[in-house]
């Protein structure tokens, strides 16, 4: 009875000690950033986001919105630069296609990306 009481003493005062720490010493700090700042592979899966919501409902006003944020100034050679390396890693060809029209809307092709633009 005695362990149990000093166990449940140590768990208390444990988290006790936690949430003094985590909300009155060390409290967490949120920084507003632009998705500009991201890693390159987490932009390529915003392209990649982008160009699928854009194959299921062709708004590229949205698609549009959805770049811009990432800190290109021309969001079309963002998406075919993209495409570009999906081929280079070798995706299969519906994934690349998503690719390529989203660029080709934007009005960025290439001779290695066309292919995938005919039906």
């Amino acid at each position: 009875m005695r362990k149990l009481f000093v166990v449940l003493i140590g768990l208390v005062i444990g988290i006790g000690l936690g949430l003094f720490a985590g909300w009155g010493l060390i409290p967490v700090n949120y920084t507003e950033t632009s998705p500009a700042v991201l890693r390159q592979d987490w932009k390529d899966e915003a392209v990649w986001m982008a160009a699928q919501a854009f194959a299921y409902d062709h708004d590229l006003e949205a698609a549009t919105n959805r770049l811009s944020p990432l800190g290109s100034n021309d969001v079309g050679r963002l998406a075919l630069d993209r495409a570009e390396r999906a081929i280079d890693q070798q995706w299969a060809a519906p994934q690349i296609t998503s690719l390529a029209r989203l660029a080709a809307a934007l009005g960025a092709r290439s001779a290695r990306v066309d292919p995938y633009l005919t039906p």
